[in-house]
């Protein structure tokens, strides 16, 4: 799933390709990547980062709930706060990492997360004061979102622009397959303490570390020094169209997490046993369902494909309102997750192509900014909702679906627009 949050966004390229090399690509998913260090080092330490870490992203909102008694809005704002933060730390982070180089950046990064983790781990075992856990919590997001960039760009380095698309989905297979096993064991940890939650992931830290300082050397070529202010590409106008035509699609896939978390504990009742249960449905249907939905809509256009997640995403989180009971909660995940897939291995491939080369930081740092100013909204909203209409889940899902079909049209339409536009070697007409 993540990503999301995140989980929290992949990609297919933006240029059309030939029908054949695209059967070709798919009869043998990622299996010229393997023998890429880096495609598989990055691979295996979202595998590790994701087993960890997602069980913290999911349980925190319950553990405030649960055992601080935070409202549900509160909450809310807690996660539009870390997003909040990530914005200045995502455009001077890309840019750093073009500047300075991307091993300095994975060398450094993992220990300072760990940190985080392990204050927070110990301010919840001493139950100190909310707002440590919450200083703690707010930090932790912010690197993580430059570690995410980082990753990115080093794929993009070190693929052909025909493996991005494997290749990120490759790194999102793995991360999911972490997720199939995180959040369940993070269920189990919670019944023990939440001090596990957020110990286990500091732990595999280590291990994520290890294996950036083991196989990660450094993929930057341009290495001339740059003189000036932190940029961000704004002359690029298609390059800001399209990242905030996607990244507004987060009203509904945001509501992942904070908002389902919480109405499957307090609406549903839903014990956190099945919680992770549930988000191990989610991230085994990734593994399994990613690389057939690659190849189903091998010939769907990017912008077509984006619309389509976002519907499918609407009428997933909309029959919650008239549906419960276990077997319709698993259900209703794969359903949502067919969304994720559908959607997610669009995005992050669409910046590494129309990125150039030695601006891939800057441009993937830009758009998480921009992603960052509209995906925060999503738990605000979501919380919001549930907090004023917790006793008829129709009002909580209803705004949610008209958000996610409406913006999937704009979507569409812009796509068609754009493509309507006869300039031959711009990307633009390819989307």
């Amino acid at each position: 799933m993540i990503g999301c949050c995140n989980k929290n966004i992949y990609a297919r390229s933006i240029w059309q390709q030939s029908p054949e090399k695209n059967s070709m690509r798919l009869k043998i998913p990622g299996g010229a990547l393997l023998s890429n260090r880096h495609v598989s080092a990055i691979s295996m330490a979202q595998l590790i980062r994701i087993l960890g870490r997602s069980q913290s992203w999911i349980f925190i909102p319950v553990y405030l709930s649960v055992i601080r008694h935070v409202p549900y809005i509160q909450i809310g704002l807690l996660f539009f706060g870390t997003a909040l933060l990530s914005l200045p730390f995502s455009i001077y982070g890309g840019n750093l990492i073009d500047r300075l180089g991307r091993r300095m950046a994975a060398v450094w990064l993992p220990p300072i997360i760990m940190a985080l983790l392990l204050f927070m781990a110990f301010s919840i075992y001493f139950h100190s004061s909310l707002y440590f856990i919450y200083s703690a919590f707010l930090l932790v997001e912010p690197f993580t979102s430059i570690q995410g960039i980082l990753d990115n760009v080093v794929i993009t380095d070190t693929t052909e622009e025909k493996q991005r698309t494997d290749a990120f989905s490759m790194v999102r297979i793995a991360g999911n397959l972490g997720f199939s096993v995180g959040p369940a064991l993070g269920g189990f940890l919670s019944q023990i303490s939440y001090f596990y939650v957020f110990l286990f992931p500091a732990v595999l830290t280590a291990g994520e570390w290890l294996l950036y300082i083991r196989y990660v050397s450094e993929t930057k070529t341009d290495f001339l020094v740059r003189t000036g202010n932190f940029e961000f590409p704004w002359r690029d106008t298609k390059f800001v169209i399209l990242s905030l035509l996607v990244a507004s699609m987060w009203f509904v896939a945001g509501q992942w997490g904070t908002t389902l978390t919480l109405f499957w504990t307090n609406i549903d009742r839903v014990p956190n046993y099945m919680i992770g249960i549930l988000y191990s449905v989610n991230g085994l249907a990734v593994v399994f369902l990613q690389m057939p939905v690659n190849w189903v809509l091998a010939r769907m256009r990017d912008f077509n494909r984006i619309a389509l997640g976002g519907a499918i995403y609407s009428m997933g989180f909309f029959v919650l309102a008239f549906f419960s009971g276990f077997p319709f909660l698993i259900a209703d995940v794969i359903f949502l997750t067919i969304g994720e897939n559908v959607m997610s291995p669009v995005t992050y491939s669409l910046i590494g192509k129309i990125s150039p080369a030695e601006k891939r930081g800057q441009y993937f740092g830009a758009f998480q900014l921009l992603l960052g100013l509209i995906a925060p909204m999503a738990p605000v909203l979501g919380t919001g909702l549930l907090s004023r209409f917790s006793y008829d889940p129709l009002l909580v899902w209803l705004p949610i679906l008209v958000i996610g079909i409406s913006m999937s049209f704009l979507v569409s339409r812009v796509g068609m627009i754009m493509r309507s536009e006869r300039k031959p070697e711009s990307y633009e007409t390819k989307l």
